[in-house]
């Protein structure tokens, strides 16, 4: 089989990427070993910059509902950032329902999409890269576009994953509630909950409410895998966090646990995404919001980076490394900084002992706390607002001095 780019692994950076290729024309195969509709580990929340980025492609049908605010807890529960809008705050989706209709949308612009079948081997060579699925079955392109998640097989084979890359892990189940029950907990604006460090965890715990889903989770992250090799047993950390739920109130009595699911995700961007005929794109790049665990804005940009990278290549008949270079230059000028940023004020939350002094004087304040939590939420981008930020907190800080 030919054509001009196979894409391994169809969530929504692969799904972006093929729907973007090929509306320019060019022959595209997209390969998942999972069949759709599949389900995704995920909280299956969308920062407001993705529809209005993606808004093309994100139809109405897979929206579930959108939520108004939430409440973040400090480690001791001692404080609570509360927070209401009167415009969406959030958009929220069903992963398996999402990720289909990306799907459909770059099966609706041309693209060939085979799933269930699961990528064996990756071969580059000088005139072609050849994709060797588990039927057998040999693809040949000119460019690859791996886009395989976490332990992508595409970077494994071209030598650009870290086993010390710092990584989380989460675990998260979705619950199907009757709506009146959701409208008593949650009220219509589907007000969600965050546990910041929760059972001192490098984490959050999350519930995040939907039309009639209830989606709750708990993450954490790794930092040093070479001495710390296990993480947390996150499914006994889920029942102490449901029982917290249920103490206070959050969520009703008759949830009860029945099948979690769990995943890992990247922490850092790699420090190379692209090869010879081989771009990297979302969670296989190492695209993520560090502090929020978000991906979908940066899976779906980074696909459609790779598409105008890929475009260039294939028109002026070039698909080396140099070549493809460009995709790293401009994902970084997209949204590097913004990643940057967050990398640091993760790793500074890590090694805070500050987190309950903050929480105090975040929610002293009306400003700062709106520019933390939209911040965290991904709704306006850090390298933007980071010095308003920054003059707001030492502003509060000093302010709190001498009111003591």
């Amino acid at each position: 089989m030919e054509n001009n780019v196979t894409i391994v692994g169809a969530g929504p950076a692969g799904s972006t990427a093929a729907y973007f290729i090929s509306s320019k024309g060019f022959n595209v195969t997209l390969i998942d070993k999972q069949k759709f509709p599949r389900d995704k580990p995920c909280g299956g929340g969308l920062p407001n910059h993705v529809l209005k980025r993606f808004g093309n492609l994100i139809s109405d049908d897979m929206i579930e509902s959108h939520t108004y605010g939430g409440t973040t807890y400090s480690p001791t529960l001692k404080y609570k950032l509360e927070y209401k809008s009167d415009k969406p705050f959030n958009t929220m989706v069903l992963r398996k329902k999402f990720d289909h209709g990306l799907v459909k949308k770059a099966v609706n612009q041309g693209v060939k999409f085979i799933d269930g079948k699961k990528v064996l081997d990756i071969q580059i060579s000088k005139d072609k890269a050849m994709v060797i699925l588990d039927t057998g079955t040999k693809i040949n392109s000119d460019i690859i576009i791996g886009a395989d998640g976490m332990r992508s097989l595409t970077a494994k084979k071209l030598g650009f994953r870290d086993k010390n890359q710092p990584r989380g892990f989460g675990v998260v189940e979705e619950y199907e509630l009757d709506e009146s029950i959701m409208d008593k907990y949650f009220n219509k604006p589907r007000l969600g909950y965050l546990h910041s460090k929760l059972f001192d965890l490098i984490g959050y715990g999350w519930v995040f409410p939907k039309k009639r889903h209830v989606n709750i989770g708990v993450g954490e992250i790794l930092y040093n895998p070479q001495k710390n090799k296990k993480t947390h047993n996150l499914k006994e950390y889920y029942k102490r966090y449901l029982s917290l739920l249920k103490k206070q109130k959050l969520i009703p009595e008759s949830i009860k646990i029945k099948k979690i699911m769990g995943g890992a995700l990247p922490v850092y961007p790699l420090k190379k995404t692209y090869g010879d005929r081989v771009i990297l794109v979302g969670d296989a790049g190492g695209f993520i919001d560090s502090l929020s665990g978000e991906g979908i804005y940066y899976a779906m940009s980074s696909g459609e980076i790779a598409a105008e990278t890929v475009e260039k290549a294939l028109l002026k008949k070039d698909t080396s490394e140099k070549m493809l270079s460009d995709f790293q230059k401009n994902w970084k000028k997209d949204f590097g900084k913004d990643l940057r940023l967050i990398n640091i004020l993760s790793e500074r939350q890590r090694t805070s002992k500050m987190s309950e002094k903050n929480f105090s004087l975040v929610n002293k304040d009306e400003k700062l706390k709106k520019l933390i939590l939209n911040v965290f939420s991904g709704n306006i981008s850090l390298s933007e607002y980071k010095w308003k930020i920054l003059r707001r907190y030492i502003y509060c800080y000093i302010k709190d001095i001498f009111e003591k």
